[in-house]
């Protein structure tokens, strides 16, 4: 699955960080706000409620003597009461375990009956193993409700005298146990229901036997309403204003069990078959093809029977009900791929199904196993809530990431739907093939297929560069895993509030990091057939993460290393160390250490302790100035090394084009060279080295490991950068460096500098939408810093375009878009800003409307920002998909920062109701609205708001949040004198 902390971040904004890095804020205040106190914006201050009060001399003398009273009372209150400290923490002295929300009661099994419910744990026995489903499903989209009767045929694995299965939010009008050798049903003695544990359980009056064949059937009714898991009511709008209404479903991790009773583990894989009631006008779709379609009575009712699925487990069975258009291909191995879409969006499903049908046939090859399936279809939904669903045979997908119209998306939409078609389609293989036992191996799905997607979107347009744009993928892994409440790869999961947190960085971007370190160490060769062998053994099963180990192993067993050694040190512990390297005595002298952006924080929690002591076996490689084509490799098995000092170099550069998953620092002397040789000739650099440099000396100054000025004397040569990588990352950690500064007097300073590095892009690069795919994405990040630091020229020119733009659409180049709305948005009026909005309700071109909805967040208008963050609830007005990215927009704003913690705050019950168990969009609110605060006060308040508050899936993104803002204030108390003396010094 492509979720959103994958998805939203690179794609949905062009503010130059994401949500997981460093959010960006805009970098102008109303002028009336900015020596206002935070809480002034929510209520008077102090001397404002003064001049409310005016009173008559009598008035006076009854409050001084009510006054009087009301002190005796507290004091005599207050010599019972222990006292408590009035002034702030010393937030750099908070521990981890300071910073948890309340902790989630331990379950207490009560049936909803109010009984002792008997099975006392969260995942399900395995005494009872399911073999195939036979599924019968009745939904009445207008009414929206659903009933369906499932028939699950069963091995008995254990004897037994009770059957637990799965139900969420579903009603059970009646069940039945049957023995399959008899024929004769199994009396029950008792039912019961435990919903914390979303399960069922039946107590028979006999024992089933090891080896006996059952047969449950169960009739089931639920809700077919507007959400974003299970199966759900969806509403799309036709270009005349008709809504019309589609069903389908979104189960991953742990929602099947809300669409029909069943076995909901991976680990449980069965067979299914589907039957399908429809209206006549519809089409339904199963994730195998359609087999019949039959009359259902004389109402206009057909039912439509598919064929039987291969073995697979229950999160990846999908179905969806519609009365959508398609296009198709049939590839030359008999496999037929086909686009869904809402009729009049059906032209904008080309470049999708090209692009699906290169990724298959190069798949094909590249895993060594056929893909196993007669079909593959890709659905476009209105409402989804992650960017896609790999369900085997019938991919679901946010309709932003399965729709590009070339006269209206970006190249940057194009990508998008190039990488999620390619993420969806590895997972046809890595997920569906073979699957995790458990969530706790969530990245062997995840990871692997965030790694292939840069392969297979290269082959569908290998104009993309992804290979040379994977550093970025790097760099946002790092940054998550330097927090001291990271997780390790493999991490224990039970519930779902716990599985959807692991929906993120880490088994993502870290899990691809390390596949990338790893084929890279064993050869491409050897890690394609230990792929292969991997897949052709657990092929139709269950798989861990020392399955994947050992294939490897024996595929590159003539290259002498210990694979499950190696890896086991980057899975099983959390974190990454960074390598430090000195000169000492004509020895080179490399130490590794677990690096942390807050070295101060201590994990007492005892949540992960690791195995290995924070030590990792690195393979380390470097280049110098001598041998600057070839890379040199030093394996630091968990410990330091030594090695001759090169002799005659003028510079090194550890970890070359950023493929190990480490940090590199380097001696003062070392960082001198390398700034030296920036400065003289960058281009001895690779983009990805340039771009390893810099985002390894700012992320050290951050962890107190290198001085600032350090780090900012690297960036002097950006004035000669021409390259997209570096750039991106340049801005990153600058705009980190600028959210801290902008209340002070040096920001200023900051902008004049800033301007003298990119002016001469500006200039170079200009308007005029040419130039590669990555010059074009440069284009567009440096008009928009532009922008944001105030450039006079960019900024009209900008406006002129807004302008030009709403009276003729075809004006602008879709790759100018992002950058023209803003200017037109953040320097317009009330008028610009509803003409946005206008055209996001009247385009049918999902992209546009993404752009234009996040166009609007850049509004500094009170006003404006108060009635977006009012929209953003009303499901008339905003999708629920779309809601957490308006939401976090504004929160990225000086303007709307304040106003949207608040609006959080008075809409959590809410908010956590529609996104805080069942989606791992939460986590991404908590830390858009939150993540970017940086005083003493702010940590107090975030900390005491969530402390009395189920978090749900957000519970480590709230512990994140505060260590960052920590963080915000060491940096400051640390380095701000350091870059004003710094900026003044180099500004001109």
């Amino acid at each position: 699955m492509s979720g959103s902390a994958t998805t939203s971040a690179r794609h949905r904004k062009l503010r130059a960080s994401t949500i997981d890095m460093d959010d960006t804020e805009s970098r102008l205040l109303d002028e009336g706000e900015i020596s206002l106190n935070k809480k002034a914006v929510y209520e008077p201050s102090i001397p404002q409620r003064c001049r409310q009060l005016v009173c008559s001399r009598g008035w006076a003398i009854t409050i001084l003597v009510l006054m009087g009273l009301f002190l005796v009372l507290i004091a005599i209150i207050a010599s019972f009461a222990r006292p408590q400290p009035t002034v702030c923490p010393d937030v750099s002295q908070i521990k981890q375990s300071d910073t948890s929300p309340t902790t989630t009661p331990a379950p207490q099994y009560i049936s909803t009956n109010g009984q002792s419910f008997p099975w006392k744990h969260l995942k399900l026995p395995r005494s009872v193993i399911p073999v195939s489903y036979d599924i019968h499903m009745h939904p009445n989209i207008s009414e929206q409700t659903f009933k369906g009767k499932v028939t699950i045929l069963a091995d008995v694995a254990e004897a037994t005298d009770f059957i637990v299965f799965h139900i969420k939010d579903l009603k059970i009008p009646h069940f039945s146990v049957q023995s399959k050798k008899s024929g004769q049903t199994i009396l029950t003695s008792e039912y019961l229901e435990y919903k914390h544990a979303e399960q069922f359980y039946i107590k028979l009056k006999v024992k089933l036997q090891r080896g006996e064949q059952i047969q449950l059937d169960v009739t089931f009714e639920g809700q077919l309403i507007e959400k974003l898991s299970g199966f759900y009511r969806s509403v799309y709008k036709t270009l005349s204003g008709e809504e019309r209404a589609i069903a389908t479903t979104h189960f991953e991790p742990t929602d099947a069990r809300a669409a029909f009773p069943c076995f909901d583990e991976p680990e449980f894989k069965a067979m299914f078959t589907m039957n399908m009631v429809r209206d006549g006008s519809h089409i339904s779709l199963f994730n195998m093809p359609l087999r019949q379609t039959e009359p259902l009575g004389g109402n206009g009712l057909v039912v439509d029977r598919f064929e039987e699925s291969v073995k697979m487990s229950t999160y990846l069975v999908a179905f969806v009900i519609c009365d959508y258009a398609n296009i198709s291909k049939t590839m030359d191995n008999g496999v037929k791929v086909t686009v869904y879409t809402p009729p009049e969006q059906i032209d904008q499903a080309q470049f999708a199904l090209e692009g699906a049908v290169k990724a298959l046939k190069y798949y094909n090859d590249f895993f060594g196993v056929p893909y196993p399936l007669p079909k593959q279809d890709l659905v476009a939904v209105p409402d989804f809530a992650a960017g896609a669903m790999e369900n085997w045979g019938l991919i679901i997908y946010r309709m932003t990431a399965i729709l590009y119209d070339e006269k209206v998306s970006s190249l940057a939409n194009k990508q998008w739907v190039a990488v999620v078609v390619a993420h969806e389609l590895a997972h046809q293989w890595f997920g569906n093939l073979v699957t995790m036992e458990w969530w706790d191996d969530l990245w062997l799905n995840e990871g692997f297929a965030t790694y292939v997607q840069y392969i297979g979107a290269d082959i569908i347009d290998e104009t993309f560069k992804m290979q040379d744009q994977f550093v970025l993928e790097v760099q946002s892994a790092m940054y998550l895993d330097s927090f001291s409440n990271s997780h390790p790869i493999h991490v224990p999961v039970n519930d779902p509030s716990q599985i959807n947190e692991i929906f993120d960085k880490i088994s993502y971007s870290k899990g691809a990091s390390i596949l990338h370190m790893l084929a890279t160490f064993l050869g491409e060769d050897n890690f394609k057939s230990g792929l292969t062998a991997y897949l052709k053994k657990h092929k139709y099963g269950n798989a861990r993460t020392n399955d994947l180990w050992a294939a490897l192993q024996e595929a590159s067993h003539d290259i002498g290393v210990d694979v499950t050694a190696i890896m086991d040190t980057w899975t099983k512990q959390m974190g990454y160390p960074v390598v430090t390297l000195a000169k000492q005595n004509g020895q080179l002298v490399l130490t590794q250490e677990h690096f942390l952006l807050n070295s101060q924080a201590v994990d007492d929690s005892g949540e992960f302790t690791s195995p290995y002591s924070y030590k990792w076996y690195i393979p380390f490689s470097m280049t110098t100035s001598v041998n600057s084509g070839s890379a040199t490799t030093v394996w630091m098995n968990m410990s330091s090394v030594s090695i001759p000092y090169p002799e005659g170099i003028t510079w090194i550069k550890g970890n070359p084009n950023v493929t190990g998953f480490y940090r590199v620092n380097y001696d003062s002397d070392m960082w001198k060279m390398i700034s030296q040789q920036l400065l003289a000739d960058h281009k001895v650099f690779t983009a990805a080295d340039r771009a390893g440099y810099i985002d390894d000396a700012f992320t050290l100054v951050r962890a107190g490991k290198l001085s600032l000025k350090t780090a900012l004397d690297l960036t002097k040569y950006l004035e000669k950068e021409t390259d997209y990588i570096p750039w991106r990352t340049a801005i990153d950690n600058l705009n980190f460096i600028e959210h801290l500064i902008y209340y002070k007097e040096i920001f200023s300073t900051y902008k004049k500098y800033m301007l003298k590095l990119i002016n001469p892009l500006v200039t170079s690069l200009g308007w005029k939408d040419t130039g590669s795919h990555l010059q074009r994405f440069l284009r567009g990040h440096i008009l928009h810093l532009g922008v944001d630091l105030g450039n006079k020229e960019v900024i009209a020119k900008g406006k002129e375009l807004f302008q030009k733009w709403k009276t003729d659409p075809a004006s602008l180049s879709p790759n100018l878009k992002n950058v023209v709305y803003k200017a037109g948005v953040e320097n317009g009026d009330e008028a610009d800003w509803q003409f946005c909005w206008d055209q996001y309700n009247a385009t049918n071109v999902p992209s546009e409307k993404a752009k234009l909805l996040n166009a609007m967040t850049y509004t500094k208008d009170v006003r404006q920002i108060e009635l977006y963050l009012g929209y953003s609830l009303d499901k008339l007005k905003v999708r629920s998909q779309d809601s957490i990215s308006v939401i976090t927009g504004l929160a990225s704003s000086p303007s709307g920062q304040l106003r949207a913690w608040r609006f959080l705050e008075q809409n959590y019950d809410e908010l956590y109701k529609r996104y805080g168990v069942g989606s791992f969009q939460f986590p991404n609110l908590v830390k858009g609205v939150t993540g970017s605060f940086r005083t003493e006060f702010d940590y107090n308040e975030v900390k005491s708001f969530f402390s009395t508050r189920e978090v749900g899936s957000a519970k480590r993104a709230v512990q994140q949040t505060l260590e960052k803002i920590n963080m915000n204030i060491n940096w400051m108390k640390n380095h701000e004198q350091e870059i004003t003396d710094w900026l003044k010094e180099n500004a001109s």
